[in-house]
């Protein structure tokens, strides 16, 4: 396979494409660990809003009537919060996605973490595909 930089002469190599998907791929097997599939399942993990952060990751403790009781995770404090406020949290094998549309729960909070943990991990392009809308993420285009 022969491709071209622009730019430049050379030909681009596999070894050279290779570690350009670094930047685009992750690898499924370092996030697709039953262990942490578990843990997520047993501790409800949801998405609730928060002044600072936007949304912080919490788990349900308690139901009451249109309200839960959930413990933040950084802070350990249990809060109350409206059942509408809350936003599912997607199980960990969708961490860093490169298609959005492929989370099991598409809603805001997911897609802002997903698209911060791809930041920061230098995985700097996602795009989100479906009939609704299109969405390509760069840093350098901010």
């Amino acid at each position: 396979m022969s491709c071209w930089k622009l730019g430049n002469t050379l030909p681009i190599t596999m070894a050279d494409l290779q570690e350009e998907l670094k930047y685009l791929q992750v690898d499924r097997s370092l996030i697709s660990d039953p262990a942490k599939q578990a843990d997520w399942a047993s501790k409800k993990l949801v998405w609730v809003p928060n002044e600072e952060h936007g949304f912080v990751e919490a788990s349900i403790k308690g139901e009451r009537n249109d309200e839960y009781v959930v413990e933040i995770k950084d802070t350990n404090k249990q809060m109350r919060v409206y059942k509408d406020d809350v936003q599912k949290m997607n199980p960990p094998k969708f961490t860093k996605v490169e298609d959005m549309a492929e989370l099991t729960c598409l809603n805001e909070a997911s897609v802002l973490h997903n698209l911060k943990e791809r930041y920061y991990a230098g995985m700097i392009y996602v795009c989100i595909r479906s009939g609704l809308f299109h969405c390509y993420a760069d840093q350098f285009a901010v």
